[in-house]
C-alpha cells in the first residue's frame, strides 16, 4: 500500500478537500488494519454477520481506531474505496462503528459516537483492562503473539498480542499490553477484531472539533460544506442513550421511530429507499440486533 506522507507539526491544523480544518494529534509510527465483526441477528430474527475493516493509526502515546474507508478517503486515497462507498457507511451504521482517540487529551479517551441525527463527543479516562497472561501462543499475520484475558466494561476478552510490535495499543478501547494487540474476541462470541495488514507509514492522526454536514444548495449551484459542535456526553449517559435508542424493538423495522420535530430532515437517494440521510447521517431502512461493546 503506498504512504501518503505529509509533514506537520504536533497540534499543527490540516484542511481536508471538504475545507474542514483538522487538528494533527502527531504523526504515526504505523497503521494496523483488522476486520471488525459482530454476530448478531436481523430485523427477521436470521443470524447475521456484519464486518468492517478499521484503521488503527498508532503514534507516540495516541492511537485512533475508525473505519479503513474513513481514513483511506482522509489520505485522498479514493481508488481504493471504489465507487460505490455507500457499502461501508451501511455496515458502519449497522454495527454503530465509534471513531475512538487514547491518550488525547493525555490520560483521556475520546469517542465520537453516532445517534443520529447528533454527534455525541465521550472523554473518559484511559482506563485497561485487567489483564491476565495465558500459556500458549499463535500466529497473526507472521507475527507470533502471545495470550492474553482480561475483564473491561462487563466483557470477558480473550486476546493474542505481539512483542515484536512494542506498543501498548490495540483496537478500540482495548490496549495496555507488552505489544500490538493483534486478535481479540469476548466470550460469548459476539465480537470479534483479527489483524489483516500493518503498514509503516507517515501519516497525520488527526481530530475535529465538529462534524460535517454537505449539503447541496440549489441556490449557488454548488456543495456547502458546513462544520457543527459534537455534543457532549458522558459514558454513562451515551450508554444509556444507545441501549435506549437501539435496544428498543422498534429500532429494528424501523431506524428512525425516536425522531420528531424539527430536527429531522430526510433525504432519500438511491434508486430505492433503503437507506436515508439525517441531519448528514446514514440511516438504513431495517437494522440489526443491537450488541454493546460496553455493558457497563
Amino acid at each position: 500500500m503506498m504512504a501518503f506522507v505529509l509533514t506537520i507539526g504536533a497540534q499543527a491544523q490540516m484542511l481536508t478537500r471538504d475545507n474542514e480544518k483538522l487538528d494533527t494529534l502527531c504523526q504515526t509510527k504505523f497503521t494496523a488494519v483488522y476486520q471488525y465483526s459482530i454476530n448478531t441477528a436481523d430485523a427477521d430474527g436470521k443470524p447475521v454477520t456484519d464486518s468492517i475493516r478499521l484503521a488503527l493509526q498508532v503514534g507516540d502515546g495516541v492511537w485512533k481506531t475508525w473505519t479503513y474507508e474513513r481514513y483511506l478517503f482522509q489520505q485522498q486515497r479514493d481508488e481504493e474505496i471504489g465507487e460505490d462507498h455507500y457499502w461501508f457507511m451501511h455496515n458502519e451504521a449497522l454495527m454503530h462503528i465509534a471513531t475512538t482517540t487514547v491518550g488525547y487529551p493525555e490520560g483521556k479517551t475520546v469517542a465520537l459516537e453516532l445517534i443520529p441525527p447528533l454527534q455525541y463527543e465521550v472523554t473518559e479516562d484511559t482506563e485497561a483492562p485487567a489483564w491476565t497472561m495465558v500459556e500458549g501462543c499463535d500466529s497473526v499475520c507472521g507475527y507470533l503473539c502471545q495470550k492474553a484475558n482480561g475483564k473491561f466494561r462487563g466483557k470477558t476478552w480473550n486476546v493474542l498480542y505481539a512483542e515484536d510490535i512494542p506498543t501498548a495499543a490495540g483496537p478500540w478501547k482495548l490496549q495496555g499490553l507488552p505489544g500490538l494487540i493483534t486478535y481479540a474476541a469476548d466470550d460469548e462470541g459476539i465480537h470479534t477484531f483479527r489483524l489483516i495488514g500493518i503498514y509503516q507509514e507517515t501519516a497525520p492522526i488527526t481530530y475535529s472539533a465538529g462534524s460535517v454536514v454537505s449539503k447541496f444548495s440549489m441556490q449557488e449551484r454548488r456543495l456547502i460544506t458546513t462544520v457543527t459542535p459534537y455534543e457532549k456526553a458522558t459514558r454513562e449517559q451515551m450508554l444509556k442513550q444507545k441501549k435506549n435508542v437501539f435496544g428498543n424493538r422498534l429500532y429494528l423495522t424501523n431506524p428512525m421511530f425516536y425522531m420528531t420535530g424539527p430536527k429531522t430532515i430526510l433525504h432519500t437517494y438511491g434508486k430505492s429507499a433503503d437507506y436515508q440521510f439525517v441531519g448528514g447521517l446514514y440511516i438504513p431502512e431495517k437494522a440489526h440486533v443491537y450488541m454493546p461493546l460496553e455493558k457497563e
